[in-house]
């Protein structure tokens, strides 16, 4: 294993199935999921036979464009809803983001005529991404049992944040995203938004998916794939401005959510 992957594992220390923890309650699986390693492999094989498929049938004539974008689309929700998902992201998260930013960059190359080579290359991206968090579970599994103190009290210190202030927190965060951005520090900027995501957003996902499950998943794909995609692929500053201003946009809205909440759990008290 390399180095940087034991290093992610320290730091993070279609017939599918249930939705995952970001869009409902936790799975059972998850608590002890180094017995269910066969069934994220069974998914993972899913997956990536999917991927296959849509990539070859890009590469032939048999299959119309807007079917394959179709079935692109799709993907990504099947990846929503394994049971993989839900213990990557809470077992080895920093394995997490690399899926959905391959899984987006495969779904737009579908979605262009004449992109072969970017359809081959997003499909391989994104198979290695997902046996690569497979990987990572695996070697987590191995290593409960010696980690299990230092883990817990990771865990705890990684808690996120929840509640409306938890917004200002991540709308900041992205002024630094795009102010390192137009520094020319890609690397920071992409930092920066992992852990808006994984330190912040998630630790209101819970109480915003019971108000607007769509918004949730629209700024989950903005932070996991869109917004680092562009930073990766170097688009000029106004169009990463304006991903993060649209994204301010769902935020603003995720922050009256939570308000109402709030609210809601007062008048019960």
């Amino acid at each position: 294993m390399n180095t940087a992957l034991t290093a992610a594992l320290i730091l993070g220390a279609t017939g599918l199935s249930a939705p995952a923890f970001a869009h409902g309650d936790k799975g059972a699986h998850v608590d002890a999921f180094e017995t269910h390693l066969d069934d994220y492999e069974q998914e993972i094989e899913q997956l990536v036979a999917t991927v296959d498929s849509i990539a070859s049938d890009y590469a032939g004539d048999g299959v119309a464009s807007e079917q394959l974008g179709q079935r692109a689309d799709a993907l990504v929700d099947d990846w929503e809803h394994v049971d993989f998902h839900e213990a990557l992201e809470t077992h080895a998260i920093s394995l997490y983001p690399p899926i959905w930013v391959a899984l987006g960059g495969l779904e737009e190359a579908i979605h262009k005529d004449g992109a072969e080579a970017e359809v081959r290359q997003w499909q391989q991206r994104t198979e290695a991404a997902l046996w690569q968090g497979m990987g990572a579970l695996k070697y987590a599994a191995q290593q409960r049992d010696t980690v299990a103190g230092s883990e817990d009290t990771a865990t705890e210190k990684a808690t996120p944040a929840s509640g409306p202030e938890t917004i200002d927190i991540i709308q900041k965060r992205l002024d630094e995203v795009l102010a390192a951005y137009r520094e020319g520090d890609g690397q920071r900027a992409t930092t920066l938004v992992n852990e808006a995501y994984m330190q912040r957003f998630e630790g209101v996902e819970g109480a915003l998916i019971e108000r607007d499950a769509d918004l949730v998943s629209s700024l989950e794909k903005d932070f996991n794939a869109t917004l680092p995609l562009l930073i990766e692929r170097g688009a000029d500053s106004k169009a990463v401005a304006d991903r993060i201003a649209a994204m301010n946009d769902d935020l603003d809205t995720a922050r009256e959510l939570l308000k109402e909440a709030e609210t809601d759990k007062s008048d019960v008290f």
